[in-house]
């Protein structure tokens, strides 16, 4: 084992400095992922790798190739700070979540923060307008955005399609020589087409091949899913399995890998997956059939979708092939039985397609105090749907199947509301289904037109009118009123709002208006002295803070500082 390792680490150490030659890693760190291209995230598929910086921020990030800057973003949410640069053969790179940009960049768009006197910001390039060279640093590596920890993330893209590519498709290689781990299997059987029961399989493992316990006797129309992981050598994550195949006596009946996807699919996602496991039981089941023609673009044809039909006394030979970029393979096997015995499989309710709320159909349930409406093409297909309206609270049970618009709600105002009244009156809903996990009330988007409160697309939930009449908190951290601040780089401000959020922010200092940054996650406002140069050493600093609602909170101090 040792021997092979080495050969395989020679052949990947080859590779690498071959492909080299052409392209260039964009970290000075041997590459480790904390995430794989394709794997399901909670809202997509993620788009790029998740490339591992220890845990820390600050490397440099570098050009893989020659190329035009075509895009630069600045974001609390997402990506945070990235940079898009378009190359010569036809792709375009995008790396994410900086703490910052090289000076080159920075420079550009600090100026166009100031001119437009706003953080979040978004600057396209004309072609050639800006040229970078393969290796030149084009920002360090960080933990803005939506990332929950230091890394990079990077992708390459078909320039012409905007289609996200697999990186480790072109040439960026991690030694693997792990195949997937597979946790359990599921069967599901249909009694009709839109509703299913499941039940869980256990499973022998003997190296990289699985097997089933015992021969399952059932008939009917029978759907597979399975809970699995891949894990890369010097990597402790659970990442993604990059193709899965379903074989039924012989013949391929479901598959699909990820070398490239279209945004698009990332809408989707929820149809492959049991959302009903998901989102009530937190369990991700990835399902190896589609109940409707979804048309991901990385799905192959087959017919049925992946669903197959047991007879009678006939045989089933299954066997799912598992594997990962790296070619290694995890197999597993199972026989299935046509019988009458289903005692696994207990269906209850009688009609119960008589009480699904169907895709075509529009519905509307009026009550007290606001109505519900279900839209067409509320949810991809015929669901059932429990609400009920109670003590001014409409309680509406997590969804089974995967929602495409959601429900939309609203709500009638109380009447005779002064305007102070009327401003901090909001959605409030808490959570269904959470058994010994404290709850708490959390806030809902809504319009006020007339005298109606609208929200949409909302979700499972207990809904009701609440208010929020707190203002946001304003806390100084490294410094204090009335103090120097010439050994600071940086002055670092908390905000939060314990309820419905912050929406906007501004700041100034002797009436100018300052860049602050800010980061949601740490709910930190940062100004980098760097950015002003001040004639004076008394410096007035203003911070104003609003809330979703409009409360408002205001931040005076005044500081010292030696002239720049």
């Amino acid at each position: 084992m040792r021997l092979l390792f080495r050969i395989i680490l020679i052949i990947f150490i080859s590779y690498n400095n071959l492909f080299s030659q052409e392209r260039f890693s964009p970290v000075e760190i041997p590459i480790l992922l904390s995430g794989t291209f394709g794997e399901f995230r909670k809202t997509h598929f993620h788009t790029g790798i998740d490339i591992k910086t220890q845990g820390k921020e600050g490397f440099r990030v570098r050009a893989i190739d020659d190329g035009d800057l075509i895009r630069v973003k600045v974001s609390t949410s997402g990506y945070g700070k990235a940079v898009y640069i378009r190359h010569y053969d036809g792709t375009t790179s995008v790396y994410a979540h900086l703490k910052k940009f090289s000076p080159k960049i920075q420079q550009i768009i600090k100026k166009l923060q100031y001119d437009k006197k706003r953080f979040e910001i978004e600057k396209f390039f004309k072609q050639g307008e800006i040229k970078l060279k393969k290796t030149e640093i084009i920002g360090f590596s960080g933990n803005t955005g939506g990332s929950s920890g230091p890394h990079l993330h990077f992708e390459l893209r078909d320039t012409e399609k905007e289609k996200p590519l697999n990186p480790l498709k072109y040439g960026y290689f991690v030694i693997d020589t792990i195949p997937p781990n597979i946790q359990n299997i599921f069967i599901y059987k249909f009694l009709t087409k839109h509703i299913s029961k499941k039940i869980k399989i256990e499973l022998r493992k003997n190296k990289n091949f699985y097997s089933t316990n015992d021969t399952l006797i059932i008939n009917g129309m029978i759907g597979v899913g399975y809970k699995g992981y891949d894990k890369q050598n010097s990597s402790y994550n659970r990442n993604g399995i990059y193709k899965r195949e379903l074989f039924v006596n012989g013949k391929s009946v479901f598959s699909y890998k990820f070398d490239d996807l279209i945004f698009p699919d990332g809408k989707k996602i929820d149809l492959l997956i049991d959302y009903e496991a998901y989102n009530i039981d937190k369990v991700r089941i990835k399902k190896l059939y589609q109940t409707i023609n979804s048309k991901f673009s990385f799905l192959e044809k087959s017919d049925n979708y992946g669903l197959f039909k047991v007879m009678k006394d006939s045989l089933y030979n299954i066997k799912i092939v598992y594997e990962d970029i790296n070619k290694n393979k995890s197999i597993l096997r199972m026989v299935i039985k046509g019988g009458e015995n289903e005692n696994e499989f207990n269906f209850s309710e009688n009609n119960i397609e008589d009480k699904l709320y169907h895709p075509d159909t529009e519905y509307d349930k009026n009550f007290k105090k606001l109505n519900l409406n279900i839209p067409k093409n509320a949810f991809y297909e015929s669901t059932n749907l429990n609400f009920e309206y109670k003590l001014d609270t409409l309680i509406i049970e997590k969804f089974t199947k995967a929602p495409k618009k959601g429900l939309n709600l609203e709500f009638l105002l109380p009447k005779n509301l002064d305007s102070l009244n009327l401003r901090q009156t909001c959605i409030g809903r808490l959570n269904t289904n959470q058994r010994g996990v404290k709850n708490k009330v959390k806030y809902v988007f809504g319009i006020k037109k007339d005298s109606l409160i609208y929200a949409k697309s909302i979700s499972g939930g207990k809904y009701f009118l609440t208010k929020d009449s707190i203002s946001p908190s304003i806390k100084p951290i490294n410094f204090r009123n009335e103090k120097w601040v010439s050994n600071l780089s940086t002055l670092k401000i908390r905000i939060d709002d314990d309820f419905s959020g912050i929406k906007k922010y501004s700041g100034s200092i002797n009436g100018k208006w300052i860049l602050m940054e800010h980061e949601p996650k740490r709910k930190l406002l940062f100004f980098e002295f760097d950015d002003v140069k001040f004639s004076k050493t008394e410096l007035k600093l203003n911070l104003h803070v609003e809330d979703m609602v409009g409360n408002v909170n205001e931040f005076e101090a005044t500081i010292y500082r030696k002239k720049n």
